[in-house]
């Protein structure tokens, strides 16, 4: 299992209280740490399945656990991320079960890293938390594992608690606007959530590369958002909001050149995302550099609007009407925001036109662990529509509102570039033009 002290991971409060709660409940569970760098904040149970409510942990309910990751993760908004693993169970950890837990966080991992659109950065860590609850003694055993170094021992931590850790976090909002334009050749199930997730990936390097201001300045990278006052040292009751805004260029080249991002693709159809988003991130106070704000911030916007649109096609696709549903605008799912009590932390979900608020509080209760309150759902984002407009064989029935297609000799091809520019102060804008070659 690895020896020598690795570093100190700190929870909230709110998280003891649920571990008591849950040692007093069940024997035996399982769960996810959400939280950021070296802090926990948020732990859910992973839910018992009907046929073996005992507990989850052997190798035949592997897909079962990671379908709550998968779950999990969406609920998470910048700055946050699936962190880890916990193990209640009456026993002490066995060098067996470590190392089964071990393979189960890796594949964890695995699975979150799939609907992760950005790259690394200097400022992530590696290290991901396994906790194990002895119910029977209290006896906490924390360990760290380098995701990217599996084969490695894992090292010791120690885990400790603090009250209201998170009540004061500083947190970062950023509403724009976005009008995205994505090409598609295939028209299968599949070749319509792969070309989805290839023009978002593609999307999603421009955002990282993208201009954010913060509180209508652009900072150096190691500006420090929430430096320590006098006033704060006496009294730390006052959370800093940061207000951002992105202005997302059309090429990859440098700030000032002339873009050029003509590019010739023959498709099928294309899916046009249109509307408003409501970012948010949260800092703990060691992590309010400009840097690691503006990183959180493009963080959410790529997240949300992917989730936005996966859930868009999985909608669709899992509908037996979703032939004809392509045809038209449909609205997209919005962004809800709740809190997770007895912190200062919100999660997120995405709900659709046709659902109601009951069916969000039961996903939470699911899937995030903690019951939301009637009326404590808070939306902040709406993408507008997302459309698929397919090539015709003739110009009959064009609607004229949407991107014109015609037909040259059996085959089309578009040349397309996008500009987006966007902020709460800002005009969003799309450039595109279409040529026709034959």
């Amino acid at each position: 299992m690895g020896k020598g002290m690795g570093k100190g991971i700190i929870a909230d409060a709110a998280v003891e209280k649920y571990f008591a709660d849950l040692k007093a409940s069940t024997s035996y569970i399982l769960g996810l740490l959400v939280g950021q760098g070296e802090f926990v904040v948020h732990a859910a149970m992973t839910p018992l399945k009907e046929d073996n409510p005992d507990g989850l942990m052997n190798e035949d309910d592997k897909d079962y656990i990671l379908d709550h990751a998968e779950h999990l993760n969406r609920m998470v908004p910048g700055g946050l991320s699936v962190m880890g693993m916990f193990v209640v169970s009456p026993s002490h950890q066995t060098k067996e079960s470590h190392m089964k837990m071990r393979r189960t966080m890796a594949a964890v991992e695995s699975r979150v890293s799939e609907d992760r659109l950005w790259g690394f950065s200097e400022e992530d860590t590696n290290d991901r938390v396994m906790l194990h609850i002895c119910s029977n003694t209290n006896k906490v055993t924390c360990w760290i594992m380098n995701i990217k170094e599996p084969s490695k021992s894992s090292k010791s931590a120690t885990w400790s608690y603090l009250q209201w850790m998170t009540a004061f976090w500083p947190v970062a909002v950023c509403p724009m606007d976005i009008d995205l334009m994505f090409p598609i050749k295939d028209k299968t199930r599949h070749g319509l959530m792969q070309a989805m997730k290839d023009g978002m990936m593609r999307w999603a390097k421009k955002t990282e590369a993208s201009v954010c201001l913060l509180n209508n300045k652009h900072l150096p990278a190691k500006t420090d958002l929430n430096p320590p006052t006098k006033a704060s040292l006496r009294n730390n009751s006052q959370r800093i909001k940061i207000q951002g805004q992105i202005f997302i260029p059309t090429a990859g080249g440098k700030l000032g050149e002339r873009p050029s991002t003509a590019s010739v693709q023959v498709c099928s159809c294309i899916l046009r995302l249109k509307g408003s988003l409501g970012c948010r991130a949260y800092m703990n106070p060691a992590r309010t550099t400009a840097k690691t704000t503006t990183m959180y911030i493009k963080r959410d916007i790529i997240r949300s609007v992917y989730n936005s649109a996966k859930n868009f096609f999985e909608h669709l696709i899992n509908d037996e009407n979703s032939a004809k549903a392509f045809m038209v605008s449909q609205p997209l799912a919005k962004r809800v925001f709740f809190l997770v009590p007895d912190t200062g932390i919100s999660l997120c979900d995405y709900i659709l036109s046709s659902e109601t608020e009951a069916a969000v509080q039961e996903r939470v209760r699911e899937w995030a662990g903690f019951t939301i309150p009637d009326g404590q759902l808070h939306i902040t984002q709406q993408l507008v529509q997302g459309r698929l407009e397919w090539h015709q064989d003739s110009e009959e029935g064009m609607d004229s509102t949407w991107v014109p297609v015609y037909k040259i000799q059996q085959r089309r091809k578009i040349t397309m570039g996008v500009a987006v520019a966007s902020g709460v102060s800002l005009v969003a804008c799309l450039i595109y033009s279409l040529f026709l070659e034959e």
